[in-house]
């Protein structure tokens, strides 16, 4: 196994979740509005064909003319056997003249929910978040005057009035738990949806959101209703269409079944394998944009420099970075430090079993990156992964030590916090067997410098190059406000490997170098320092396989015989490689012998017909395992053709 806290068939998509959790949730709630009198209109969302999910929305106006509009919104997916559900249940508050005057906001991807609470006063928002029996509060600034869902329907049905006509206005995003601009341009005065058995004309309208890239298209009716809403997602157009008598299947509370290639729209195959991909410390990249207009998001920081920018594309480099002076803990606290320190609704350092946590695990330990390791490896070594949480407070992680990689960084965010470490969440792409997929990490302040440490996709102290991060924040509002610079690359770029180093050894990757060779029966791969002979009966099968994969090599036999090289290389054991794990995880329970395997002395075990060895090499553990008659022989004969350079 990779790692007893990171299954090699989960990489982590929190990445993923947090942006159809954020932007998704967000535009339906801006979308669709009341009409001045009392109505009611529900929902389903359909992805990939399958229903996954529902949505309300209902509005009671007083006899003054104050509205309350409530929007009720449950999201469900299923993944590898595991159930994602994100719910939220909003009211907002409006004046007679559709102007926002308060917020209320139950919101959850996890066991435990988030509240807020948001007053609007003039130019400012006073706003509450309460989690995990603990609440904090911030205000924050704005210009002009904020609109409720009311107001917002009223401002399209009387400006929206021939195609080409735009408008727009500013609303405060519960999700994003900010204040928001959105623009909406009339596209067709009458274009018809159907909505079960019927046909409803309705505006079809193009709205771009101000924090969110890309543009959604939706259909309001001439009342102001949703008839239907469509959004690029990583994971694929979503889509919700109105649900005329609340005529849902039964499906729609399991959700949608997500299949594998859902999935593999969010990641980028790597142009090579990088070797010892955890030890990588340094790597110079080129990350070419399919959609120019959707722009950059913030590249340059810390460890990442942008070496050159265009349009289209941009060349980063990347190093993984030690501190260079020994810093005693706790930092003072003092302007410059405060909003790495400060507890949150997300980094929650002032909850009672985080601090417990910190202080057990840092002990009398003084030095500050001594310490920030040394709760890494607590986090990489009491966690589990989970894929069926999404965005879940440190308080719950802690408690029940369950998350995405977003969990983990929640929690060592945290923890670092709670011993008086500075820290910082960074979300972006990370190298893990053959892919770029998304990933969440951390950064703690050691005296002046930023340094980058993961809990999830471990390797001792600082983290390795083999990664770029787009969205970096000290999330002191508690929320993810600014997630959509996400949205600009995931599932939108193209990531090619110019040059790495490791171990202090300077690789430049020429353009169009091919992943690997094969002439006749020899098969050599010069980036992971692999080459091995076939048995010539045997045909080669999959030679470009990348996560969820872990095989390099596969090998077909006349007998149905399969031979498999395996690299496990995407996160550092803590300590000695589960090598009882990965024998019962293969389905092999057998006495355990020796074997030489490209210079190294393995560790194997047989039965009749299977039969596995491994070996543990700097920075990755290579499998070979062998299905079929005679495995073990056959294992053999495989192990001595296979070499492996540095």
């Amino acid at each position: 196994m990779l790692n007893k806290c990171f299954s090699k068939r989960t990489l982590s998509v929190a990445a993923t979740w947090l942006l159809i959790a954020a932007p998704f949730t967000f535009l339906q709630a801006q979308n669709t509005s009341p009409q001045q009198a009392a109505g009611h209109v529900a929902a389903i969302y359909r992805l990939g064909g399958q229903s996954t999910g529902t949505y309300h929305e209902s509005t009671s106006p007083d006899s003054s003319g104050v509205s309350v509009t409530s929007i009720e919104s449950d999201l469900i997916f299923n993944r590898l056997g595991t159930k994602l559900e994100m719910k939220s249940s909003t009211q907002f508050q409006e004046d007679r003249d559709g102007y926002l005057t308060g917020v209320s906001s139950d919101q959850s991807s996890s066991q435990q929910s988030t509240h807020l609470a948001v007053q609007v006063g003039n130019g400012s928002l006073a706003i509450t978040t309460t989690t995990g029996g603990k609440s904090y509060e911030h205000s924050a600034a704005f210009t002009g005057r904020l609109l409720g869902p009311d107001g917002a329907r009223r401002l399209l049905l009387a400006r929206l009035r021939e195609p080409g006509d735009s408008v727009s206005y500013q609303t405060f995003s519960a999700e994003l738990g900010s204040v928001t601009s959105i623009t909406s341009k009339l596209v067709a005065t009458s274009d018809d949806v159907v909505v079960g058995p019927n046909k409803i004309s309705g505006l079809k309208i193009e709205q771009t959101v101000e924090s969110m890239p890309g543009t959604s298209t939706l259909w309001l009716d001439h009342e102001g209703w949703l008839l239907r809403q469509v959004v690029q997602s990583p994971l694929g157009e979503i889509e919700a269409l109105r649900d005329e008598g609340g005529r849902a299947e039964p499906s729609v509370a399991e959700g949608a079944s997500l299949p594998e290639e859902t999935f593999t729209r969010s990641i980028v195959k790597a142009n090579i394998r990088l070797p010892e991909e955890r030890l990588i410390q340094a790597l110079k990249l080129k990350i070419t944009q399919k959609h120019p207009e959707l722009g950059w998001p913030e590249l340059e920081t810390g460890n990442q420099h942008v070496v050159e920018k265009t349009a289209n594309y941009v060349v980063l480099e990347v190093r993984r970075i030690e501190p260079h002076n020994a810093v005693i803990a706790p930092t003072a606290f003092d302007s410059a430090s405060a909003r790495y320190l400060t507890p949150n609704a997300l980094l929650q350092s002032d909850d009672t079993t985080i601090q417990e946590i910190a202080r057990k695990v840092v002990g009398n330990e003084r030095d500050a990156w001594r310490a920030a390791q040394t709760l890494q490896r607590w986090t990489n070594d009491n966690m589990k992964f989970d894929l069926g949480i999404a965005i879940a407070p440190a308080s719950e992680v802690a408690r029940n030590r369950r998350g995405t990689c977003f969990g983990y960084s929640m929690l060592l965010g945290s923890l670092a916090r709670a011993a008086g470490i500075p820290s910082r969440l960074r979300m972006g792409f990370v190298y893990a067997g053959g892919i770029w997929g998304g990933h969440a990490w951390v950064d703690v302040r050691i005296g002046d410098e930023w340094i980058p440490i993961d809990g999830a996709l471990y390797s001792p102290g600082a983290a390795d190059a083999a990664r770029f991060s787009f969205f970096t924040s000290a999330l002191e509002e508690g929320t993810l406000g600014g997630v959509g610079a996400l949205g600009q690359l995931f599932s939108n770029v193209d990531v090619s490997i110019l040059e790495y180093t490791v171990d202090g050894k300077r690789i430049v990757v020429p353009q169009d170098a091919p992943p690997f060779t094969v002439h006749g029966d020899d098969y050599r791969n010069p980036w992971v320092g692999l080459s091995l002979r076939k048995p010539s009966s045997f045909k080669f099968g999959d030679l470009n396989a990348a996560w969820p994969q872990t095989d390099l090599v596969s090998m077909e036999g006349p007998q149905g015989q399969r031979i498999q090289v395996k690299s496990l290389s995407a996160s550092l054991p803590t300590g000695k490689f589960d090598v009882e794990g990965e024998f019962t995880e293969e389905g092999i329970q057998a006495k355990r012998t020796s074997i030489m395997m490209a210079g190294h002395q393995a560790v194997m075990e047989s039965s009749e017909h299977r039969a596995e060895a491994l070996v543990s090499a700097p920075g990755t553990t290579w499998a070979l395992v062998v299905t079929g008659p005679n495995a073990k022989r056959l294992l053999e004969k495989a192990a001595a053709s296979v070499k492996l350079t540095y």
